[in-house]
């Protein structure tokens, strides 16, 4: 079993759980929808083509305007995270283009699909595909599709996935040219593990997202976010409460309270 200080390592060939080396080690045109054959790995597209609504994910799914890129005043990528209280939060004015950003909260389902909607529904529509790693929720195929999202640009490792496997497949994900964006969850990554991610999402260019449930201390991480459940707003809106911990090269830290869309 992958204890949280080892090193990532390839999963033995022989393991009869999912096996996301094959996933990851198939030709470039199997990000674009040439789908292996491995049932464990979900194209979610067609998974997911006719499944009903489920009330634990749905209201997670809808997220707000269309983001863009910007530049801050050092020439680094950023994009608009769609919500404005959140840029004015962030020092280069948005999300980073790539890089790791951890995502700290205690409670699942509390609106962290919704916050990064904007941003899912820009890197969905770009070449490069998504890969969503062990969710803890189901994920709704049409109502991500309603949002925006393009869904045949996904895949998703189920959450039954063994951790050593889920963060081999984390680190080669990042590494790879053909993926544009890595959400992963998992409970706890000690520094040295986020550091090897942080690496590997340099090397491939790749926006990466890690929910786990507590901070690590100087996290080497981009962006390290910790969320919070918030009181509904007066007009009954949901709400989530939004801390900065720690951006690269910025001493910046603040707290928000962001209202989330209907």
């Amino acid at each position: 079993m992958f204890s949280p200080d080892s090193p990532l390592n390839k999963p033995e060939d022989n393991v009869s759980e999912v096996k996301v080396q094959q996933l990851l080690a198939e030709t470039p045109g199997l990000w674009r929808g040439n789908h292996p054959g491995n049932s464990n790995v979900t194209y979610l597209a067609r998974t997911y083509s006719t499944t009903r609504s489920s009330s634990q994910t749905s209201g997670d799914l809808f997220g707000a305007s269309e983001q863009h890129l910007e530049h801050n005043s050092r020439s680094v990528p950023t994009q608009s995270t769609g919500f404005h209280a959140l840029d004015e939060l962030l020092p280069w004015g948005g999300w980073p283009t790539s890089g790791l950003v951890e995502i700290i909260s205690r409670h699942k389902a509390i609106g962290e699909l919704q916050l990064l909607m904007p941003l899912l529904r820009s890197r969905s529509h770009q070449p490069q595909s998504l890969l969503w790693i062990t969710p803890p929720y189901q994920l709704h195929g049409p109502a991500l599709a309603q949002s925006g999202i393009n869904i045949r640009n996904s895949f998703v490792i189920p959450a039954q996935t063994r951790c050593n496997n889920a963060l081999w497949s984390i680190e080669k994900a990042l590494q790879s040219t053909e993926c544009g964006m890595v959400l992963a969850w998992q409970s706890w990554l000690s520094g040295r593990v986020i550091r090897r991610l942080q690496m590997a999402a340099s090397e491939g260019k790749t926006l990466g997202v890690l929910f786990h449930q507590r901070p690590t201390p100087h996290s080497p991480a981009t962006l390290q976010l910790e969320l919070s459940a918030a009181p509904d707003s007066d007009d009954g809106c949901r709400q989530i409460g939004i801390r900065l911990l720690r951006a690269k090269g910025s001493h910046r830290q603040g707290e928000i309270r962001l209202r989330l869309p209907r």
